[in-house]
This record gives C-alpha cells, structure tokens and sequence, in this order.
C-alpha cells in the first residue's frame, strides 16, 4: 500500500505541480488548491489553512505537504499542527532556484509566471486584489520589464501580454525555462 500525501498548493504551481506529478508512483496523492494570491492576504490565508487543517484526519497530516513558499507564510502561525512547507523563499525559487532568480531579476526586472499574470494581475479577484490600476503602475514602475517564466505549459496569449503591459507599463517578455529544477524540489520534498 501506497503512502500518502496531501498537498495543499497555492494555485500559481497549478500547471507546473501537476506537470512535475504526472509520473510520480511513490505516493496516494491528494492536492488541495488554493486560489493564487493569498500571499497578500495574510488573514485569509491563515484562516483558510486553519479551515483544511481542521479537516485532515491524522495520516493525511502526518504526510501534510504544503506547496507555499517561506516568505507566503511570514504572518502564519500553526500551534496545532506541524506541516512541512515548500523549503523555498516563494513559487519563484521553487521554479527556478535563488541564485538563478537573482540573475533573472537584475536590470530592474520583475520576474513572474504566466499564471501569475493571468490569475492575479488579470483575474483582479476583488477579495484578494488590494491595488487599483493607479497602484499597479506605481508598483510596477521601479521596473523597466516583466520577465516571464514559461515552461510551454500554459504561455500567455497575445491578449494577456498586452493587457499585462497596459497594466504594468512595462515591457512583458518571455524567458524559456525546464521544470528540471522543479521536478528535482518537488520529488524530494514529498518524500
């Protein structure tokens, strides 16, 4: 009998988390996801977490993996319950590694995902959307460009880059990437 894993996932590694477990045989898998964006809202993340842990049994906490970066969780505090978490700073890192990021990142460039274009920038969920387009572009301004990560698994349409730039005023290019790094991360943390 298989051991098990649930995964709770920030739905910004949808499309790579579920590329990187295609294959894998070691475990009974049950992803949990989370709507991108919670990072910015601290107080809902926390009280989500609180809601799926109160609904784990015990094997499924004790083979509990969450797919949150360090840095999403800062104000989080779980006196309950001990669950491992994604041993990188954010989704960035997990896709590329931090020496890798910091590279991408020179040249007042702000690195990000398609997904991350499409289900925060774009989506504007007004729950966890705290900028109105005035503060995107004042946000966004200390940057000349948006790089995006793409692994060809789900690029941005034509539509989505320009809508990125008219919000970022920025200039919105691609950077090719594997997911070996990822895949690597991902098939040592669930063991």
């Amino acid at each position: 009998m298989k051991e098990k894993r649930t995964i709770i996932a920030c739905g910004i590694f949808r499309d790579e988390l579920e590329e990187a477990l295609k294959d894998e045989k070691r475990f009974d898998l049950d992803v949990i996801w989370l709507k991108p964006g919670f990072h910015v809202r601290t107080d809902l993340l926390a009280a989500k977490m609180a809601e799926l842990l109160g609904e784990l049994d015990e094997e499924r906490r004790r083979g509990l993996r969450v797919f949150l970066g360090r840095n999403c969780l800062l104000s989080f505090e779980s006196a309950k319950v001990d669950f491992r978490v994604l041993p990188t700073d954010n989704c960035l890192t997990a896709m590329v590694g931090l020496p890798k990021l910091r590279e991408l990142e020179a040249n007042r460039t702000m690195v990000v995902t398609p997904a991350w274009i499409r289900e925060i920038y774009l989506a504007r969920d007004p729950e966890l959307m705290i900028w109105d387009e005035a503060e995107f572009r004042m946000n966004f301004g200390r940057y000349d460009r948006l790089l995006v990560l793409e692994a060809g698994l789900a690029p941005l349409t034509d539509e989505e880059t320009l809508a990125a730039f008219d919000l970022a005023g920025s200039i919105v290019e691609t950077c090719p990437i594997t997911l070996d790094f990822f895949k690597s991360l991902t098939k040592e943390y669930l063991t």
